[in-house]
């Protein structure tokens, strides 16, 4: 059956919206700790801190099909207070590789596992990583607040901003989506062809690098960069989709602009 080009493209943008977050999902959420995240945060008595840090994990290595890295359970419980003093806590237990990247970015991003990274990374992995989906906090709280909380981890933990930024937009356009019903939500790597999303990744990189973008800007740009990855998964043959432009630097995200739905 012969469908017209126009169909398909608004049938495939249906498709995604199953993984952009609606107006009023980012809304609600508004990205935990946007408003008080933790660059720049000097007083951390109250707020952008580890509790029983450095990670203590257990001897025994566990091996997880489809994963190049090791993992290990963590021995004692770690707990990450975020800007708005919520805590989030990776149980003892919690599998982690010291890295909460995704596979397909590694080459993007570079080697993960550095002793900066590994308590963000357990954190996140407590909250939606592979092997721990039996865990008492798995999927817990929203997966935008999870990925945007990795950011600010990784600060506390001394990573650089900017590679801290690509960092938390490799888990944004590669990680784990999911409803706090637990009803599954397709990534984007389920969506998107993996030389379509690399190529994505990229730019999201590049573009971090040159204008080191805010945390609202950056997520904007990543919400565009969605988008637009999934108009150049077409095949160019069929039709030449309009391409719009990225929003223009020191544009934040607004949930309630026409386009954001």
């Amino acid at each position: 059956m012969f469908f017209p080009v126009r169909c398909v493209l608004t049938l495939a943008l249906l498709v995604l919206g199953a993984c952009v977050p609606a107006p009023g999902e980012m809304s609600a959420t508004r990205i935990a700790a946007s408003s008080k995240e933790c660059l720049g945060v000097m007083d951390r008595s109250s707020a952008c801190y580890f509790r029983n840090s450095p990670v203590r994990l257990e001897d025994r290595v566990i091996r997880l099909v489809g994963r190049p890295l090791e993992f290990r359970p963590i021995a004692e419980p770690l707990e990450f207070v975020d800007g708005n003093g919520r805590a989030w806590v990776a149980p003892r237990r919690t599998l982690t590789d010291g890295a909460s990247i995704p596979t397909l970015f590694i080459p993007i991003v570079g080697n993960p596992t550095s002793r900066e990274f590994v308590n963000a990374a357990a954190v996140h992995d407590a909250f939606c990583g592979i092997g721990n989906e039996d865990g008492e906090v798995y999927q817990s709280r929203t997966w935008q607040e999870t990925h945007r909380v990795f950011y600010d981890s990784l600060i506390v933990g001394g990573t650089e901003p900017r590679r801290a930024k690509v960092m938390f937009a490799a888990v944004w356009l590669g990680g784990p989506r999911w409803e706090l019903s637990k009803a599954p939500i397709r990534s984007l790597t389920e969506v998107l062809p993996a030389a379509v999303l690399t190529a994505g990744m990229r730019e999201a990189k590049l573009h971090i690098e040159r204008s080191n973008p805010s945390m609202p800007e950056l997520i904007g740009y990543l919400i565009w960069l969605e988008r637009d990855m999934l108009r150049r998964s077409f095949d160019a043959k069929d039709a030449a989709p309009v391409i719009e432009s990225p929003p223009p630097e020191g544009t934040p995200f607004d949930p309630n602009a026409p386009g954001q739905d």
